[in-house]
């Protein structure tokens, strides 16, 4: 430190100089690169805002239109095609499912499920196979539903998954299985969904058993 301290101004500024050429153009990239990062954060954050905030309106609007098949059908057609990857298309599409199915539109259920269910949003994605699930054994397409209810769900889901086993090998009238599942659905529930799985388990009582 001592004998640069001696360096005289001029030397110190020719040292500088030299630096300078030789990294001074990666400097500048560098703060090109901090600054230019900072931007497209912010623009990124702005776009998800406006997507957001986009999505919300015509996910109000179907909604608000919910008795009118038309408006509900154009609305979402946007919200899939302009807003698909939001949380509110998914929503909507849960929504749109349970108008129908109340409805007796049994297939425009299940179709709207399907979107629902692949949502990136796992808890929306989760519900919605799990409806789907119980919306195909009433249909009677028990082989879809089996097929939905093998995937892997988290253990919070477990209860309504081996209850929904034990409805779907009921309507295959394999009887003994359908009361094992809800022997097992029972284990893991509490509160009113025990009743339920009991009168289930308890009609088993009156149908005749399989040999599964």
């Amino acid at each position: 430190m001592a004998d640069y301290d001696l360096k005289s101004d001029d030397e110190k500024a020719e040292e500088l100089k030299a630096w300078w050429k030789e990294n001074g153009t990666s400097v500048i990239a560098g703060v090109a690169l901090t600054i230019g990062g900072m931007f497209g954060y912010q623009q990124w954050q702005q776009y998800k805002l406006d997507q957001s905030e986009g999505a919300s309106k015509i996910y109000s609007k179907i909604s608000k239109n919910s008795a009118n098949p038309d408006k509900v059908s154009e609305a979402l057609k946007q919200l899939n095609n302009e807003y698909g990857s939001t949380p509110y298309a998914s929503l909507a599409a849960l929504s749109t499912a349970k108008t129908n199915c109340e409805a007796g539109k049994i297939d425009d259920c299940i179709a709207q499920l399907k979107i629902a269910s692949k949502s990136s949003q796992d808890n929306i994605a989760f519900v919605a196979k799990i409806r789907l699930a119980r919306t195909l054994v009433n249909a009677d397409k028990l082989d879809q539903a089996q097929t939905i209810l093998a995937e892997k769900m988290p253990a919070a889901y477990s209860s309504l998954v081996t209850e929904l086993m034990g409805d779907l090998y009921y309507a295959k009238k394999e009887f003994s299985k359908a009361r094992d599942a809800y022997d097992r659905a029972i284990l893991s529930s509490s509160g009113k969904d025990i009743e339920i799985l009991q009168m289930k388990r308890d009609d088993l009582s009156n149908q005749k058993k399989s040999g599964a």
